[in-house]
């Protein structure tokens, strides 16, 4: 299958590809340029976080809210015994449920939203250049497989570090200040 060529300016590719020309060795030249495009990625990606959660933080922090209270609701109705009331409310529940559910999961996409268009490029220059056969098979692993390997280790490193950075820092105290002050979700 032939890649799609999309119109990449040419600052653009040659600020891009010059990693990957960096060291002698191709191997070396993928794992390398690969690493600092899944970074520039990943840094781009959390930023985008960062300021979709920043700006739409209320409305998240009220659907949560509400989630929270009629879940709690829900829970006072089934121990006192009022099943018209706990169906009644439960319903509501799960309705902002899944309303929370959804608009937490497309703000944390934004994190990730980079990743295609490096893939994309990445499939302009690389596509059918085998890096790894796999012992026993036919199969092999290309540029997707080192792309994504060091986005995933990058990733974690990340996810360690970020609450000792100020924006992210900032962030996590938000959503605890939060937490503390909704309350927990009662058991049923």
């Amino acid at each position: 299958m032939k890649p799609m060529n999309l119109p990449c300016p040419l600052w653009l590719d040659a600020l891009l590809i010059a990693p990957f020309r960096w060291p002698a060795s191709p191997y070396l030249g993928m794992w390398l340029g690969s690493t600092l495009l899944a970074l520039w990625c990943l840094i781009l990606g959390e930023l985008s976080y960062a300021l979709v959660f920043l700006l739409q933080r209320r409305r998240l922090s009220q659907m949560q809210d509400d989630m929270v209270r009629l879940h709690n609701l829900s829970v006072d109705a089934i121990h006192s015994g009022d099943k018209a009331a706990y169906l009644a409310v439960n319903s509501l529940a799960q309705e902002k449920l899944g309303n929370n559910f959804f608009a937490t999961a497309a703000a944390g996409m934004t994190a990730i939203w980079p990743l295609p268009f490096a893939l994309a490029w990445m499939a302009q220059r690389f596509e059918g250049i085998v890096l790894y056969h796999l012992p026993g098979t036919t199969r092999s692993l290309g540029y997707v497989f080192v792309l994504l390997s060091a986005y995933i280790a990058e990733k974690l490193v990340f996810s360690r570090l970020k609450r000792h950075l100020p924006l992210f820092a900032r962030i996590e105290a938000i959503k605890q200040a939060d937490r503390e002050r909704r309350g927990p979700m009662r058991p049923f």
